[in-house]
């Protein structure tokens, strides 16, 4: 038998080995996990790569804390960004995600350079470098002038309608800027479009001002808004006509006009209501076809009356269809026989019949004598008196209309 303290050193023994076999478990579990978390890295970056490339649109500067009574000489020069961020993260970023600026304080000399600090209002991007970090910022003097408030017109009222009057409050404003800038301006604009407009109306616009090259400048206007009443007033009426062209003389013989086609075939006029109220017949200059035997086009005028114009252009396209005219004829046949057996005489009464044939004029003035052709077949008649149909042939481009007498008297006799 085993003595207690040999059961003793056996259990304990075995809870030694339990002991390793529980750390070399946990240690093989920590580093599963550490491999896991290793994976997932390498397979995330790999689906969404991260990219380092500069931004593709220029930041530009503001200046910051300017000192009191003096202003940038024109814009401070933008600069570029070369940051690092996921692919898709790349993708979607715009102008505004950035904020460049120079801190001006404590600048004393009117000419400094100084370093640019990018913000970027995005925490899943990285700012790897500004080019250029430095720019050079002139510093002026501001001055301070009083201009007058002027509406610029971008688009006008619709044809029939006027502006009558137009005001703008205020009629002057204060513009503050560098001197230099100051220089360039005579006033203030409003932009007003008037495209569509019909009725007097009233807006609330955005004040700016512009060099004499059209560009805007870069100044503090006070107040920044304006407010514009402009009376819309109907000086003209509008109406559409058709346009009906005016042709003269007359197409060759045998044809005829088809269709006389206007483009565009309605045109709006403009002018006074009365004046539209007289109007009849809206016509074209006159468009000869003295001996046509095709299509006649031209370009012509309208015929306006005085005070009246086109909405758009007064330039007309007419075409003139002129197409072969169509009739009929009689024609007056001999009647022919064939097949007759030898030795047989055959007589006719009537020996003629009168065809009627229709077709293009000019090709039934055309036809030759022979042309047409009226044929008996007297195959395997024996001798006898019959009442046959003449056969009528015509060419081409003519048909047959009628035959007089559709029936002939053939007598047939022998030797």
């Amino acid at each position: 038998m085993h003595s207690l303290a040999d059961l003793s050193k056996g259990f304990f023994a075995l809870v030694a080995d339990a002991g390793d076999v529980v750390r070399q478990t946990y240690s093989l579990g920590l580093l599963s996990l550490g491999l896991a978390v290793v994976i997932w890295f390498v397979v995330t970056d790999a689906q969404t790569p991260t990219r380092t490339e500069v931004f593709s649109s220029s930041i530009p500067v503001q200046a910051l804390n300017l000192p009191p009574g003096l202003a940038t000489t024109g814009a401070i020069a933008p600069v570029n960004v070369r940051i690092t961020a996921d692919e898709d993260v790349l993708k979607s970023l715009t102008i505004s995600d950035f904020k460049a600026t120079v801190d001006l304080s404590g600048v004393t000399q009117r000419a400094a350079t100084l370093s640019v600090h990018v913000d970027i209002l995005r925490s899943d991007v990285k700012l790897v470098q500004v080019t250029p970090s430095t720019v050079d910022v002139t510093l002026e003097q501001v001055t301070t002038q009083t201009v007058p408030v002027k509406i610029n017109t971008v688009a006008t009222t619709p044809a029939g309608y006027s502006v009558s009057d137009e005001k703008v409050v205020p009629e002057t404003v204060q513009v503050s800027g560098a001197a230099s800038v100051m220089e360039q301006i005579d006033a203030a604009w409003v932009d007003l479009n008037l495209s569509g407009v019909q009725v007097s109306m009233e807006r609330e616009l955005v004040l700016s001002a512009r060099g004499k090259d059209g560009r805007p400048l870069d100044v503090n206007i006070e107040p920044s808004t304006a407010k514009v009443s402009v009376t819309v007033v109907r000086t003209e009426g509008a109406v559409t006509f058709p346009v009906s062209p005016s042709i003269s003389g007359n197409v060759a013989p045998g044809y005829k006009v088809s269709a006389v086609e206007a483009d565009p075939s309605f045109v709006v006029l403009v002018g006074p209501v009365d004046v539209l109220q007289s109007i009849q017949t809206l016509t074209t200059d006159t468009i000869p076809v003295d001996g046509a035997q095709s299509d006649v086009q031209r370009s012509v005028k309208l015929s306006l009356p005085a005070n009246a114009r086109v909405y758009g252009s007064d330039e007309i396209v007419v075409r003139v269809r002129v197409v072969p005219a169509t009739g009929q004829r009689n024609l007056q046949i001999a009647i022919q026989t064939k097949n007759l057996k030898e030795g047989l005489t055959a007589s006719l009464s009537p020996d003629t019949l009168t065809a009627t044939v229709s077709g293009a004029l000019p090709v039934l003035d055309a036809l030759p004598g022979d042309a047409v052709t009226a044929k008996i077949d007297l195959s395997n008649m024996a001798p006898g008196i019959y009442q046959l149909a003449p056969k009528v042939d015509v060419p081409a481009g003519v048909q047959l209309v009628g035959v007089d007498p559709p029936n002939v008297s053939v007598t047939i006799t022998g030797p």
